[in-house]
């Protein structure tokens, strides 16, 4: 094991394509996990580069697992890795993953950078993630480009997703009387604005870089105020 930084300017993995920056995010996030036994989770296979390279830098306790909608990915089994075949915004294929290989303590999505399936999957892997996991979105840049990588059939990107979650954070400093009355409301709007709840009680923090959004996950009692 060595720092992720070193392990990339050395080639580790062969073929793994990353934003420089990206490296200083990840290693910022996951120095934690380096030696434990935590289960890694990545969407977007490809040749196996980037999973190599974690598996290096993360140590021989992880497990780790990729995901990708290419069946000529399987090959990458031969390195020693899970690789599991299916389509990340299916629903169904996300549900049979999870009972399989849940739970998980970090969740990256590297796939196919089109907002419906970057959406589709975190609904469907963001309750299988561990308290204290990580879940990371990288290439978010690719919602700048032409269709099919802008808005989802919700009408938002993921960017539009994760800033809509930040003010959900803060719903229990509402009024009880308000918060009832929010929730029987909520309740009434589509499967987003629902599953948006989860953020009061679920995500501790969320953070934007160029290009990636990191989600902490974190169980959230109802926050008191202390004085001193």
């Amino acid at each position: 094991m060595g720092a992720l930084k070193d392990l990339f300017d050395k080639g580790t993995g062969g073929n793994c394509h990353k934003w420089e920056h990206y490296i200083e995010i990840y290693e910022r996030y996951l120095a934690r996990f380096v030696g434990t036994r935590c289960t890694y989770l990545e969407i977007g296979v490809q040749r196996g580069g980037s999973l190599t390279l974690i598996r290096d830098y993360l140590g021989p306790e992880a497990r780790i697992i990729g995901v990708d909608a290419d069946p000529r990915c399987a090959v990458v089994r031969d390195a020693g890795f899970e690789i599991h075949i299916g389509d990340q915004a299916d629903a169904k294929f996300l549900s049979r993953l999870a009972k399989d290989t849940a739970p998980y303590d970090i969740i990256v999505d590297d796939g196919g950078h089109v907002a419906d399936q970057q959406i589709t999957a975190f609904f469907g892997l963001f309750p299988h993630l561990k308290p204290g996991g990580l879940y990371i979105v990288e290439d978010l840049h690719a919602h700048f480009w032409s269709a099919p990588f802008q808005a989802s059939r919700w009408g938002i990107n993921f960017y539009d997703f994760a800033k809509g979650l930040v003010e959900k954070l803060s719903l229990w400093h509402l009024d009880r009387a308000d918060f009832a009355r929010y929730q029987k409301a909520r309740e009434q709007r589509d499967v987003q604005q629902r599953v948006n709840n989860f953020a009061t009680n679920q995500i501790f923090g969320i953070h934007f870089y160029d290009s990636v959004v990191v989600i902490e996950k974190r169980d959230i009692p109802e926050p008191y105020s202390v004085h001193r």
